[in-house]
């Protein structure tokens, strides 16, 4: 595309109130915001703070070729049963990282009651021949991280969404296991559309309806704020409307009796 063409299909996205949007800007963004938000939340829980020992598991390939897609599933599968036979809940976040070789590899962020070690994940777990190594693919370390959201933060800010173009299609860069149920639905609501967001508490039922839009839990149709258009090359997003919001949110909150006198809760 010339420079004119490129300057009149920027005009045009100005004068239909549209933009472009940058697809692994926002796959970034939504990884940061979903994982560091776990994080912290697996250091408390519904009945206040924990007293966990975070601890911090990397996963390596041998092979440079080596990644399948369900290989950190059954790893984390793995580790799940092992929390169950101990008795104790499988809390985790994890991001996946892209190495100079070009292999992909693994940080997980694991939380365990005090007194409990966290397993070799490249060694039999018992002497039993049907004992099987959680990750048969290569080399792991684990450690304790007295400063678990820090040392996994470092990671995270490590990607850009040029980094996020050489992964493999299909690849998973982030996962989250073990949130109550509470901090599950704060999780969700944070990634909702804003005005969905300031007309809802994080209990709310909204969800996607079927053709586009939002379902409210009135069962009413409200139609999203912006609609996929294309101009010139690129497909943009143009602005079709403008709700009301109750509240102007910046954190998971729930409505008082009067919504006129509604506090908002911001989660730090």
């Amino acid at each position: 595309m010339n420079v004119r063409v490129m300057a009149e299909s920027d005009a045009l996205r100005d004068h239909l109130d549209a933009f472009v949007p940058d697809v692994e800007q926002t796959r970034l963004a939504r990884l940061r915001r979903s994982v560091g938000f776990a994080a912290r939340c697996h250091a408390v829980s519904e009945r206040g703070h924990r007293n966990d020992v975070p601890w911090m598991v990397t996963l390596t390939y041998a092979a440079v070729d080596g990644w399948k897609p369900d290989d950190i599933t059954k790893a984390l599968e793995c580790y799940r049963q092992w929390c169950k036979r101990k008795g104790f809940a499988c809390r985790y976040v994890w991001v996946a990282e892209l190495q100079q070789r070009g292999a992909i590899h693994y940080h997980i962020c694991c939380w365990l009651p005090k007194g409990q070690r966290m397993p070799k994940w490249d060694v039999r777990t018992s002497s039993h021949r049907l004992a099987r190594r959680w990750w048969p693919h290569g080399m792991t370390n684990r450690k304790v991280a007295r400063n678990a959201v820090p040392y996994l933060m470092k990671y995270m800010s490590k990607g850009s969404a040029d980094v996020l173009k050489g992964f493999p299609r299909g690849a998973r860069i982030y996962g989250v296991g073990g949130l109550e149920h509470a901090l599950r639905r704060a999780r969700r609501w944070l990634g909702l559309p804003a005005f969905v967001q300031g007309n809802s508490s994080i209990f709310d039922g909204w969800k996607r309806a079927e053709g586009g839009g939002w379902r409210a839990p009135s069962g009413e149709l409200v139609e999203s704020e912006f609609r996929r258009t294309w101009v010139g090359d690129r497909y943009a997003l143009c602005r079709v409307a403008r709700h009301d919001r109750a509240i102007e949110a910046n954190g998971p909150f729930c409505w008082l009796s009067d919504r006129d006198t509604a506090f908002k809760h911001t989660v730090h």
